[in-house]
């Protein structure tokens, strides 16, 4: 479904990715784990095609993301939907037109014909009542449910994630971890989400990867994956102080 190729991306003298390669099969739920700032949601925008790199390929079924010309790519994201770290609903509209949006920018259907297709997203996340409330109206949890639907109104067949349950209590994480795993089962899309949300990330994940220093260094079914015996992996899941990752960390300011 997807696939990255040796991909370097460097924002000025910061290197995030360094010969990044991964793939992703038809209906697996990835989870990619890794520190803040360590490139996972520049992943996800790669994916999306709204970030370019600065070598290497990247795949979305047989299209060459990389290569594609604006209308192609226009296409093709047709195809994907996306949840933003912080949903990224528009404070000016209401819910049912912020659900609305793609269909209206990269469809021709008719008013009516949206409407019917914003029910039932709003339906499938449990905000059907909440079409004519502002962003402002809504909770946390409500907004990540209402950007979960808007992702889903192009009937996608990869969804990004980018910390879906990021800043939420861990009852509403658990509820919108619960709905993506539902979702996607339901739907039979692919879904890469991006985290470092522990609990969240073994909830959801089918097939977890650990990135680090702009790589993936281990990746592997959930069970497997908590057994690792690699420093880094062992060290991050436990959250210890100790071990590579301060250390290198620690390194890299001392050499700057």
């Amino acid at each position: 479904m997807v696939e990255l190729r040796d991909v370097r991306m460097q924002f000025q003298d910061k290197k995030v990715l360094d010969g990044f390669s991964l793939k992703v099969e038809p209906q697996e739920r990835l989870v990619i784990m890794g520190q803040s700032g360590s490139g996972k949601s520049t992943i996800l925008r790669l994916i999306l095609g709204t970030l370019r790199p600065n070598s290497g390929s990247i795949f979305f079924k047989q299209f060459e993301i990389t290569r594609l010309q604006r209308r192609k790519l226009q296409r093709v994201r047709q195809h994907v939907g996306m949840v933003y770290q912080y949903s990224a609903l528009l404070s000016s509209r209401n819910v049912r037109d912020n659900v609305a949006l793609p269909l209206e920018e990269l469809t021709d259907k008719s008013r009516g014909e949206i409407d019917k297709i914003v029910d039932e997203k709003l339906d499938l996340v449990g905000m059907k009542d909440s079409r004519d409330l502002l962003p402002e109206e809504l909770s946390g949890g409500m907004k990540k449910r209402i950007a979960l639907a808007r992702s889903l109104v192009l009937e996608p067949e990869l969804i990004l994630l980018d910390e879906p349950s990021a800043g939420l209590d861990p009852v509403i994480a658990s509820v919108i971890d619960e709905l993506i795993i539902g979702l996607s089962e339901k739907a039979k899309v692919t879904s890469i989400t991006a985290t470092h949300e522990m609990d969240s990330a073994f909830r959801i994940g089918t097939r977890m990867a650990m990135l680090y220093q702009g790589k993936i260094i281990e990746e592997a079914e959930p069970e497997k994956f908590k057994q690792s015996k690699n420093p880094v992996v062992a060290q991050f899941l436990s959250g210890s102080t100790k071990g590579p990752i301060l250390e290198d960390s620690q390194d890299a300011i001392t050499k700057k």
